[in-house]
């Protein structure tokens, strides 16, 4: 199948214009290249009015599949439309489907666009790290995660929510059950920063 490998989305809201960052799977060497989703000129009115609706199904759909690199509130959204799916027992392959079903109503697909935008468009403030039965998760590779017992600055390590989340999404469901791995937010109580060794009382539970 194949597919765009997406490096970066940029969604200019003035005029509501997209513009991807992406290669194509299947040629190689990998070249990216920066293009226009949907541009005025070349398509009718309605898929020009429905561009976020379009990104959205192409998103879902594995045509447009995220890389790494990708800004972390794009993989965030991604993520978490993915947990709502899974916790509201949604097929994404059918939901995909839906608008073909409804004569190319790409419409119909609006209100889990909306729960994929608040995702999207959510604002969480603090510091945020991965803690285990293992300890602190430091790093998270595609394959794998490095952990460390004990860190004396874990500050060093912590990371924006999504960022985090991203992270913890990232590490098989099998891994996080079997080693407890779970977010949390740094909290400091004592107003200086001198120390950076950081106790039970000072953490909270996020997940």
């Amino acid at each position: 199948m194949s597919y765009e490998i997406v490096k970066s989305i940029s969604h200019r809201k003035k005029d509501n214009k997209i513009f991807i960052t992406s290669a194509c799977n299947n040629v190689w060497p990998r070249s990216f290249s920066r293009w226009e989703f949907l541009p005025d000129g070349k398509y009718d009115e309605e898929k020009i009015k429905n561009r976020e609706l379009y990104l959205f199904h192409d998103i879902i759909g594995g045509s447009l599949q995220l890389s790494g690199s990708v800004n972390e509130k794009w993989r965030y959204a991604e993520n978490k439309f993915y947990e709502y799916c899974k916790d509201n027992n949604i097929s994404t392959s059918d939901l995909w489907d839906l608008p073909y079903q409804e004569g190319n109503n790409i419409e119909i697909l609006k209100p889990y666009y909306e729960v994929f935008k608040g995702y999207l468009e959510e604002k969480k403030e603090g510091k945020y790290y991965l803690n285990s039965s293992l300890g602190y998760i430091l790093k998270v590779n595609k394959n794998n995660f490095e952990y460390s017992p004990y860190v004396p600055n874990i500050d060093k390590y912590c990371k924006n929510f999504k960022k985090i989340y991203n992270d913890f999404s990232n590490i098989t469901k099998e891994n996080r059950e079997r080693f407890n791995i779970e977010i949390k937010e740094l909290s400091l109580e004592k107003e200086n920063n001198d120390s950076l060794d950081i106790s039970k009382e000072d953490m909270e539970l996020i997940i």
